[in-house]
């Protein structure tokens, strides 16, 4: 439950880019895609994320939305991309989403990145939609504390998410910490830090994994859940899919979390929102 109430599932499901190109490596990415959000809805996938930045991913989630029909079971995640806050007009974007989705509203319409020079404008024209009963909650992705504090300071609507990188080998307790006393809630994306080595490797999560019969990513997602944190795992694959949300039959205790805890190293596998370049996001 976010700050303005929004229901948001434990856990939901990233998205895949899927290149405009017309090419066979591409068509063989939306096929998967499609298949796998059909197999995620009717299994009881709930939050689903998206948006313009990942090509063809919209239109193919829409087509899924109008082919299972479950659109008000739904919680939809959907980002502003930053091309999309350069051009300045974020109702038309918004507009564009409604289109590509099949759908006349939006669960959580998200700025995907604090973009130099325009995010705080462009929130101010989120708010507009939101104060229009055309979304019913706004959020971030990959915002700092000062990022947060520099839209507070131009609008008393607070976030109700934070997308963020979190992994055992990111953890941002700092960030978190912020985020959960303004009733912020936490998402985290690559939560299993792409399972880089020093994850594969890890000795606590190695031994958590043979204690509870788990694989290595069901104990990183568990460990999301019990901070409070929503994972959004990404995969094309169904039997991943299915393992990803097979983490309710168990529970880690205190000292194992904090065992996981401990494996933060602030390695960080995408962009550094202070130092990237928006251009090419």
């Amino acid at each position: 439950m976010s700050n303005n109430k929004i229901f948001l599932p434990e856990i939901g499901l990233g998205s895949t880019i899927i290149p405009p190109k017309h090419s066979w490596n591409n068509f063989k990415i939306a096929y998967k895609q499609k298949k796998l959000y059909i197999h995620a809805i009717n299994s009881g996938c709930r939050l689903l994320d998206t948006s313009s930045a990942y090509g063809k991913n919209e239109e193919i989630l829409g087509e899924v939305i109008k082919k299972t029909g479950k659109r008000s079971e739904l919680v939809l995640m959907v980002k502003i991309s930053n091309l999309e806050q350069r051009t300045g007009n974020i109702k038309n974007a918004f507009e564009n989403a409604l289109q590509k989705l099949n759908t006349d509203y939006i669960d959580l319409l998200l700025l995907h990145w604090p973009q130099t020079e325009t995010f705080t404008q462009s929130w101010l024209q989120m708010v507009d939609l939101y104060n229009a009963g055309k979304v019913k909650a706004l959020g971030v992705s990959n915002f700092h504390q000062h990022h947060l504090e520099e839209l507070s300071a131009v609008s008393d609507i607070t976030p109700a998410v934070n997308q963020i990188e979190l992994h055992p080998l990111l953890t941002q307790k700092p960030l978190v910490e912020y985020c959960t006393q303004r009733g912020i809630q936490v998402i985290s994306y690559s939560p299993l830090g792409r399972m880089h080595d020093v994850l594969i490797k890890s000795k606590p999560l190695r031994q958590l994994s043979k204690k509870y019969k788990k694989t290595v990513p069901q104990i990183i997602l568990r460990w999301n859940l019990q901070l409070g944190i929503i994972p959004i795992p990404r995969t094309l694959s169904i039997d991943h899919y299915d393992e990803f949300m097979n983490i309710f039959d168990f529970e880690l205790t205190d000292d194992e979390i904090a065992q996981i805890d401990s494996i933060n190293e602030n390695i960080r596998l995408r962009y550094n929102p202070d130092t990237c370049d928006f251009s090419i996001l």
